[in-house]
């Protein structure tokens, strides 16, 4: 009997140790690194991530989307120009110019573990292309909340610029 609960014991610490190295790793691909800091007077990403998704079924395909329901303070913002701050994405990957791309709070390391969500970036499209950078920039220009698309975009920023890189 001493024997078995020496096994459980062992068993139960392995488990326990299988647990925690899991935890930590899931942790370090949850822990997206240092924020791009909200610029003075710009838009947070706090205020973009209240936006609640809510699933509908799209009738015309059978697939399950998200729509977004708006907080009323980024209600507030639409169709005005605002700044934000965070890292690009290219969509045009390997131009070395974008007139499109996508911003994220976080700095994007891997496509398979961004776990954001359509609140977690914004669809930026700029009037001149800029070249890409993985430091952090601040861009201004017209936010569209997106109501009504099938892309799972929420917040698109039209006529941006690049305001500043870090």
């Amino acid at each position: 009997m001493r024997g078995a609960v020496r096994y459980l014991a062992g068993g139960a610490r392995a488990l326990l140790l299988g647990v925690l190295v899991h935890a930590a790793a899931v942790s370090a691909h949850d822990d997206h690194g240092v924020a791009a800091p909200t610029p003075n007077g710009g838009l947070s990403w706090d205020l973009l991530k209240g936006t609640r998704a809510v699933e509908w079924r799209d009738a015309a395909t059978s697939r399950i989307r998200l729509r977004p329901e708006f907080t009323p303070d980024i209600l507030a913002h639409d169709d005005r120009v605002v700044t934000i701050a965070g890292y690009m994405m290219a969509t045009d990957e390997g131009a070395p110019r974008q007139s499109r791309f996508i911003l994220f709070q976080f700095q994007p390391d891997c496509l398979f573990h961004m776990t954001m969500g359509p609140t977690g970036y914004v669809d930026v499209r700029v009037d001149e292309a800029v070249p890409m950078t993985d430091r952090p920039v601040i861009v201004q220009g017209r936010l569209r909340l997106v109501r009504e698309g099938r892309d799972g975009v929420f917040y698109r920023i039209d006529h941006g610029r690049i305001v500043t890189a870090s």
